[in-house]
């Protein structure tokens, strides 16, 4: 099934600020984890940190930049019809 974004409304503005504010939290957090995986002792834990920072840098990156969300999320947009 292929939906097109012209069947999506972008996201609103609020959220699109909201989310800018969350890709620049991820940008500070990048140096974090290398510090952190640097200075503290081997855990896979750091894995999956690492792996939820970049996930929401991308995310958050996305709608902040094109005001979609990426092609996997495109269920969680509004309809331009309102239904």
């Amino acid at each position: 099934m292929s939906i097109s974004k012209e069947q999506f409304a972008k996201v609103r503005t609020p959220f699109r600020v909201l989310s800018g504010f969350i890709f620049v939290l991820s940008f500070l957090l990048v140096p974090m984890i290398i510090f952190v995986g640097f200075t503290e002792p081997y855990d896979h834990f750091i894995w999956v940190v690492t792996a939820v920072v970049f996930l929401m840098g991308y995310i958050s990156g996305h709608v902040t930049i094109t005001g979609y969300a990426p092609k996997f999320l495109l269920f969680a947009h509004g309809s331009k019809d309102g239904s």
